[in-house]
């Protein structure tokens, strides 16, 4: 298998890892020094080092009980970059449906995910999970 097609099979078990919410497969493919980017603005954008971002896609699956199914509809790699954009349906934890389409830009270095930026409709997020985020545990 090229390298092309390693980094491309990485970004694939990437989304799969997070659609599920697995986060032992997560932690296996991310580097110790992951620098992963939510540049949107709202209340899930900034920039997450390894141990956050495990953290928040734990949180993940408070919000979204059931997961996320991810359809990739396109994956482009060149160079130590995969460009991968899918997208996602879910019901959140209080049975709205949440259907969002993403972008990631994904990075990797000795078949590691050292830098990753993900992009989204913020304003969806905002309105449907930001309030769920909100709530206290009872």
């Amino acid at each position: 298998m090229s390298a092309l097609e390693r980094n491309k099979q990485l970004a694939r078990d990437f989304i799969a890892f997070m659609g599920a919410i697995d986060l032992e497969g997560m932690q296996d493919i991310l580097a110790e020094d992951l620098q992963y980017n939510i540049p949107n603005t709202g209340c899930t954008s900034g920039q997450l080092d390894r141990r956050r971002f495990l953290k928040t896609l734990a949180g993940l699956g408070m919000v979204c009980p059931g997961g996320v199914k991810f359809q990739v509809l396109d994956l482009t790699a060149e160079g130590d970059r995969v460009s991968i954009r899918v997208d996602g349906l879910a019901n959140l934890a209080d049975g709205t449906p949440y259907n969002n389409r993403y972008h990631f830009l994904i990075k990797i270095r000795d078949g590691k995910i050292f830098e990753a930026y993900e992009y989204y409709d913020a304003l969806l997020v905002e309105n449907l999970i930001g309030p769920l985020l909100k709530k206290k545990p009872a």
